[in-house]
């Protein structure tokens, strides 16, 4: 796909409630000539002053903007994880808009494609008490037990949370042209998204969708990161 000496930079995108600390040891299964550069949005780590977005377009346009720079510039990719994955989608398309290099690849794990309603919550968050809402992010794995065990850290979350899970069960995707850019999905087999359902995303490109499937849950890319790092590595720099 590209020059194995050429730079390619690895943009990341979080989940739900997570900060780009999530892919803090990522970049250490890539060879040099991959960066991976893990994205904050608003509201939270380094940018937790900054007010909490509850559109998922309007965090898509955050993203873009971070990522535009290196996309005028270099090669990139882009990788999600669940609500990221959307992320990841929506930033491809804005670049598409707006006239800019697509994504060597487009990487989204644990998400169904626009329109698959199947990580949505049992009803609009804003109806949950703050126990159902730790009880329905509990369910889904992944959290840490000094987070689990702390009111003060659950307080400090639960905001951004309701603000996530409102952006991703409110958004209403347009329909928009298929990109240019292949697809990957990774997926847990434990997980709520089905195969079929992950191959949905082939609706999404006219260059290739793939669907990889690891052992796990939701949150299955925790002991997965050398063999997603292998899967992407092949993608953008395939043998031969």
């Amino acid at each position: 796909m590209t020059d194995m000496t050429a730079q390619t930079t690895l943009f990341c995108i979080p989940h739900a409630g997570g900060s780009g600390q999530y892919f803090a040891k990522f970049g250490g299964f890539f060879p040099q000539n991959i960066v991976v550069r893990p994205l904050e949005l608003p509201g939270r780590g380094r940018r937790c002053r900054e007010p909490l977005l509850e559109s998922l377009n309007a965090l898509g346009r955050d993203v873009f903007a971070q990522v535009a720079p290196t996309a005028q510039t270099g090669a990139y990719a882009l990788f999600g994880h669940s609500m990221g994955a959307l992320l990841a989608f929506l930033c491809a398309q804005e670049a598409r808009r707006q006239g800019l290099p697509p994504p060597l690849a487009l990487f989204v794990s644990a998400s169904g494609a626009p329109g698959c309603r199947t990580s949505s919550l049992p009803r609009p968050p804003h109806d949950l008490s703050p126990d159902e809402l730790w009880e329905h992010v509990m369910t889904m794995g992944g959290t840490p037990q000094c987070i689990a065990e702390s009111a003060e850290l659950r307080r400090y979350l639960a905001p951004v949370l309701y603000a996530d899970f409102c952006a991703v069960n409110d958004w209403r995707p347009e329909a928009l042209p298929p990109l240019t850019t292949p697809v990957r999905v990774f997926r847990g087999a434990q997980d709520h998204l089905t195969e079929a359902e992950a191959r949905l995303w082939e609706r999404q490109t006219c260059a290739g969708c793939r669907v990889q499937t690891f052992s796990g849950g939701h949150f299955y890319v925790q002991d997965h990161w050398a063999d997603l790092a292998a899967n992407m590595t092949e993608a953008l720099f395939p043998a031969g």
